[in-house]
């Protein structure tokens, strides 16, 4: 068994390939039961099958007329067949007879109970004649449902994009003797319900895969739901996701709805340090070839919570850094912004200079604009005095050039002669 932590620096599509496969080997690592008897490949040439339904909650029934199915598993063709059914007695005895035996097939019986099927694989039993199928009473209670252990690890780092692969193997058991599964019917059914875990903020790719019978996975505002019946006993469940992480780490706030026996967290020591509060530093552990710095606790209360920090992880190199920022296309944003305020800055300045023109440049235009309408008057009362122009006419256009010259606000001594005294018709006659 060989697994290789990665601080990677490829594609984000071969370096999810590369956790999917490092996902599967820890899985096996850290959850492999070496008592569970091994996969028969010898072929049973036994043609019957006989078997009984047993109810393992106290006090509870075998439902009359139980349907039990024969399945067909096609392992070259991967496909499921049916190839009988059949209902057990009053006393949950069913019994399946002339099965044919074929070259690359096993079979497995399927007590169809509803919600939770229970099944034997027929490869892993001896005796073909005393098959036994479990099944349980129903609750939607969680109490009897604890984690037994939870290990948390990151073996591949994304350095280039910040972004840490993380796979959590979980162990978890039942201790009650009823399968729990969820009322999806109940309207007023919360993920508080539901069977739960909380993830990093910002997780993304979530891939859960489980030893419990068939159920949906369903997103909630922390992390995941499971709607997966659970019946007693122990089963194993493998988790992998991606979190982007900012700076040199992430923040993370490990609820327990269930408590814990166990918690471990796992990073190779080259890709940063783990601090937790209720959790102590252990001594490293060696996966196959590589170090992983450790931290662990135990006998966590129900809904207790352990805040944990991953710190000190790699980071872009320079050059990545300038490349990334050009392939982002963030430049073209950088760049017509600065543009546009230096833009703006040349315009306002010009509107300031043109508001704070030197006072004696202001005053020149004033006077030649007077004195251009002093000659106005001169000339419109010259005219007057020649009989050239309407005296109506004459006074209208008189008013109006004085009213222009006293809107310049500049004395002249030539205004009081011009402006204000009207010329005589019979001045010069």
């Amino acid at each position: 068994m060989i697994i290789r932590q990665l601080i990677s620096h490829q594609s984000p599509r071969a370096w999810w390939s590369r956790l999917s496969v490092t996902a599967i080997v820890i899985a096996l690592f850290f959850a492999y039961d070496f008592d569970k008897p091994r996969i028969a490949n010898a072929q049973n040439p036994e043609t019957e099958i006989t078997g009984k339904i047993i109810n393992g909650t106290h006090g509870g029934n075998v439902p009359a007329d139980t349907e039990v199915l024969l399945l067909a598993i096609d392992l070259v063709n991967n496909q499921i067949i049916e190839e009988a059914s059949t209902l057990a007695d009053e006393n949950g005895i069913f019994r399946f007879n002339n099965v044919v035996h074929r070259s690359g097939v096993n079979f497995r019986v399927v007590a169809n109970t509803g919600t939770h099927t229970p099944t034997v694989d027929m490869q892993l039993v001896e005796n073909w004649q005393a098959v036994e199928l479990t099944i349980y009473d129903e609750t939607t209670s969680l109490e009897q449902i604890t984690i037994k252990s939870y290990v948390l690890m990151v073996p591949t780092i994304n350095a280039r994009e910040r972004e840490a692969g993380v796979l959590s193997v979980i162990n978890l058991n039942n201790a009650g003797d009823r399968v729990w599964i969820p009322d999806l019917k109940n309207p007023n059914l919360t993920g508080l319900d539901l069977f739960r875990f909380n993830l990093p903020l910002g997780y993304k790719d979530l891939s859960v895969e489980s030893e419990l019978p068939p159920g949906n996975i369903l997103d909630i505002a922390t992390g995941f739901a499971m709607t997966n019946p659970i019946p007693p006993g122990d089963a194993t469940i493998l988790i992998s996701y991606i979190v982007p992480y900012e700076g040199d780490g992430f923040d993370f706030t490990l609820k327990l709805p269930y408590g814990a026996t166990q918690i471990r967290m796992l990073l190779t020591d080259e890709a940063g340090f783990i601090k937790a509060d209720k959790l102590d530093p252990t001594e490293p552990v060696t996966v196959a070839d590589s170090i992983f710095n450790a931290v662990e606790g135990g006998n966590f209360s129900v809904n207790e919570r352990i805040s944990i920090s991953f710190t000190g992880m790699p980071q872009p190199t320079p050059l990545q850094t300038i490349s990334e920022f050009l392939n982002s296309r963030t430049y073209v944003y950088v760049l017509v912004g600065t543009l546009g305020l230096a833009l703006l800055a040349l315009l306002s300045y010009a509107i300031f200079r043109s508001q704070r023109k030197p006072k004696g440049h202001r005053d020149n235009n004033e006077i030649d604009r007077r004195m251009e309408i002093i000659k106005e008057i001169a000339t419109l009362d010259e005219q007057y005095e020649n009989h050239n122009t309407d005296e109506t006419e004459y006074k209208k256009r008189r008013n109006e050039l004085k009213q222009k010259a006293i809107a310049t606000h500049e004395p002249s001594s030539l205004e009081n002669p011009i402006i204000n005294g009207e010329p005589s018709k019979d001045s010069d006659e």
